[in-house]
């Protein structure tokens, strides 16, 4: 079947560059050129084409709103922009407005038809995925996001014992939900070795082999099996010069295959809000948001809570306190006060379990369940999963809300 491409370049000479680079495959076929906004649209309106090439030459200011014009004048129709210049707040901006791909120039044809052939491929299996949930009536797997801003925060910790403790929960009916992990921690994740795992495959692997698109068969190649749990966990990179060649796509594909066919999937998201963090933010239904009774924690947390109401709706951000009962002269009261929301969870300290947990590859919550720390995190579990969960331990109540007041005044 023919991929039909609309390049929209008010340059000429850079039309008859992209033609003469896209005729090399013979299944992808140029059915028209636009010289400006105007005219990219009533284009695509007309002819529906697979793929927008939009050069970025073509706007005057405005990146983001001639993509949402492409969308609504042709739904059907995927967008790759190509840039002079690598600027990669702009190319977040360009992603989160609906482009598929950003190509800088010089943009060699391998790259290029690359880009077209793996955009139509991901959009035409999403299309299929949206008929088959359609036609099947089939409720797709939530995705929780764990995220924090100030770096060890606990992210990890509680990403790898929450997903054991809803793998091992008894769900709907009796039976246990399925759950896949997924370290997003490219440079330097630590999931496999925080649940003893020893991973014959990475996601690094995964992406190169699902270059031209991940389905469910592919995937599970990729998994790692929780022995104790049943989990499935997808391993970051042993490396971290491999984190370069996971892509926002690949992340994307990973998220939307695993919820075809996972009740829940967990990502330990890293701090840096780069454009395979805010992928798995915009799919999740809840982001979990961490954080910690320090004052450089809760002072990044409020900017990231600023932040994040301003792209989600307010129920979608759940904030979570780490070590709350930590004696530092600040209270439970005083963080609510400060990031003016209600915690989710408040899970206690205990570095001497938490340590063991890490250095035997034993999650707690199996192991250690009959601690506070365990139990707050398999009550988080229950609620998550909707079911019967017995009431949060209040923390010690500590002072220091006149001192946060005055830090944290405007």
């Amino acid at each position: 079947m023919s991929i039909t491409v609309l390049l929209a370049d008010p340059r000429a000479d850079s039309r008859r560059d992209l033609e003469i680079m896209l005729s090399r495959d013979r299944e992808v076929s140029v059915v028209g050129g636009a010289h400006d906004r105007r005219d990219t649209i009533d284009l695509t309106r007309q002819l529906r084409p697979n793929i927008v090439i939009l050069d970025g030459a073509l706007w005057s200011g405005d990146s983001q709103s001639i993509i949402g014009e492409i969308a609504e004048a042709s739904p059907d129709s995927a967008t790759i922009v190509i840039l002079d210049n690598a600027d990669l707040e702009l190319m977040r901006r360009l992603i989160r407005a609906g482009a598929r791909d950003c190509l800088m120039r010089p943009v060699s044809s391998e790259d290029l038809l690359s880009a077209v052939r793996h955009v139509s491929q991901m959009t035409a299996k999403q299309r299929d995925v949206g008929t088959q949930a359609t036609d099947t009536n089939r409720s797709r797997g939530e995705v929780i996001a764990i995220y924090s801003p100030q770096g060890g925060a606990g992210k990890s910790m509680l990403s790898a014992n929450l997903a054991v403790a809803l793998a091992k929960a008894s769900g709907e009916g009796g039976k246990p939900p399925r759950v896949a992990l997924v370290d997003l921690n490219l440079q330097f994740g630590d999931i496999d070795l925080m649940l003893n795992l020893s991973p014959q495959n990475t996601i690094a692997g995964l992406a190169q082999k699902g270059h031209g698109g991940i389905d469910a068969e592919l995937l599970e190649q990729y998994l790692t099996q929780h022995p104790e749990s049943g989990l499935k966990v997808l391993v970051a990179p042993s490396t971290p010069q491999y984190a370069e060649s996971i892509t926002v796509y690949t992340v994307e594909q990973v998220v939307e295959t695993l919820r075809e066919n996972y009740d829940i999937i967990i990502v330990d998201t890293p701090s840096q809000l780069q454009d395979t963090t805010l992928a798995v933010l915009d799919a999740a239904k809840t982001v979990l948001l961490l954080t910690s009774l320090d004052l450089l924690a809760l002072h990044k947390t409020r900017t990231a809570l600023e932040m994040l109401r301003q792209l989600y709706p307010p129920e979608k951000i759940q904030p979570v306190l780490n070590r709350a009962n930590s004696d530092v002269g600040i209270s439970l009261a005083d963080v609510e006060n400060v990031l003016g929301v209600k915690m989710k969870s408040r899970i206690p300290s205990d570095g001497r379990i938490v340590v063991r947990s890490i250095n035997e590859g034993k999650p707690f919550v199996i192991y250690d369940a009959g601690t506070p720390i365990a139990k707050e995190i398999n009550r988080l579990a229950l609620e998550i999963l909707g079911l019967e969960a017995p009431a949060s331990e209040e923390p010690t109540k500590n002072g220091g809300g006149s001192f946060l007041k005055k830090m944290f005044a405007k």
